[in-house]
């Protein structure tokens, strides 16, 4: 298990803060990453479930991701606008 720091956006950011720290598998999945941060607010689950995951600025599919101390995690929730 490592942890790593999950930046957030949207309305993410607003009820949960700029990021959170989970702990997820050395290799996680996409799924598990955002399983980890549903499992800290459950309000914010259905949310969590639609977003995007990013690895250094790039969307990550859903196999599973080779992260470092480094690497930059995002959770990116869908936005629209008018």
């Amino acid at each position: 298990m490592m942890e790593i720091q999950v930046k957030l956006f949207a309305m993410l950011q607003e009820q949960l803060g700029d990021s959170v720290a989970v702990e997820v598998p050395a290799q996680p999945t996409a799924d598990q990453i955002k399983g980890a941060v549903g499992q800290l607010a459950p309000n914010v689950r259905q949310m969590v479930s639609t977003a995007r995951l990013a690895v250094n600025q790039e969307f990550a599919g859903n196999g599973q991701l080779k992260l470092s101390a480094a690497d930059e995690v995002a959770l990116i929730p869908p936005v629209s606008g008018g």
